[in-house]
């Protein structure tokens, strides 16, 4: 029973080192981009470097989007993980 216990600790403990580890490589970042394609769930995004970017959207926000239309975007990015989107505004010239 003991080594049971030890070992839930222990399996405990390296999930919580695991999860730590993940949202410590976390960055926020915000720019002005260029929507290119818009698929169900993901836009394809080019910033004013020309970047390309894919980023996925939380829910299906197609309606939103315009092709060609320039959005100031927030977003963040975690290790292993795909660009999500946190806050949009369109760009005002």
């Amino acid at each position: 029973m003991r080594r049971l216990i030890q070992r839930s600790v222990l399996i405990l403990l390296i999930a919580i080192g695991v999860i730590w580890f993940w949202n410590s490589y976390r960055s926020l970042t915000f720019e002005v981009v260029t929507v290119q394609n818009i698929s169900q769930n993901e836009i394809n995004i080019v910033n004013s470097g020309g970047r390309e970017r894919t980023m996925s959207v939380p829910i299906d926000l197609r309606w939103l989007f315009e092709i060609n239309q320039e959005y100031t975007v927030s977003y963040d990015k975690r290790i292993l993980d795909k660009h999500r989107l946190r806050k949009i505004s369109v760009s005002s010239d």
